[in-house]
């Protein structure tokens, strides 16, 4: 990586999470712009696929919440996976997932643990939701303090870990080998978007 390229990191974490979203967003108009049709075409079965997964983990953590919680938890995971796939780009300044930089990271850890709380107040109200923090004991802000640094350096650690490694074997051996990192390198952007959600 170059001086440059360095020194525009903040930059460049920045602008790659504004095109996540910005392709997030793209998708999200291009499948729910059309009516549903009676005989689904595949574009319109794997947007329901994904999303009858997301309703379902909600519905399994409070049936009666599902029109909050699904559509958090579907663009926290969706976010987030996005993000992790960019290494897999072959543009210079693209492929740098800004999941693998811890400031990104923490962002991302801070808005879930922050949303969590905010969805707590919309069930319990502000009182309950704070009675959450300090019930049974008030250890439970250090538990939210812990949950933050938990998630934020787990994921880090592997897509900051496996950014690194794709980084060496590139300079070392570029032709061949990376594919192979690249492939074991889904396996933990799966994962990781999971453990937020």
């Amino acid at each position: 990586m170059s001086e440059t390229v360095r020194q525009m990191m903040p930059y460049i974490v920045i602008f790659n999470f504004a095109l996540v979203a910005l392709v997030l967003i793209a998708l999200a108009l291009m499948t729910t712009r059309q009516k549903p049709a009676e005989v689904p075409d595949a574009r319109q079965n794997a947007a329901e696929f994904v999303l009858e997964w997301f309703v379902q983990q909600a519905r399994d953590m409070r049936p009666d919440g599902v029109p909050v919680i699904a559509p958090f938890l579907a663009s926290l995971f969706l976010f987030i996976l996005g993000c992790n796939l960019l290494c897999i780009l072959a543009f210079p300044i693209i492929n740098i997932p800004p999941t693998a930089y811890y400031s990104g990271t923490l962002t991302l850890s801070l808005i879930a643990i922050i949303g969590i709380s905010v969805i707590t107040a919309l069930f319990k109200g502000v009182p309950g939701a704070f009675q959450n923090l300090l019930w049974p004991n008030p250890l439970q802000i250090v538990s939210r303090i812990s949950d933050v640094l938990s998630l934020s350096l787990r994921l880090f650690g592997n897509i900051g870990g496996e950014f690194l490694v794709i980084l060496l074997v590139v300079k070392t051996a570029p032709y061949g080998i990376p594919l192979i990192i690249h492939a074991l390198g889904l396996i933990p952007a799966f994962i990781q978007p999971l453990v937020f959600t």
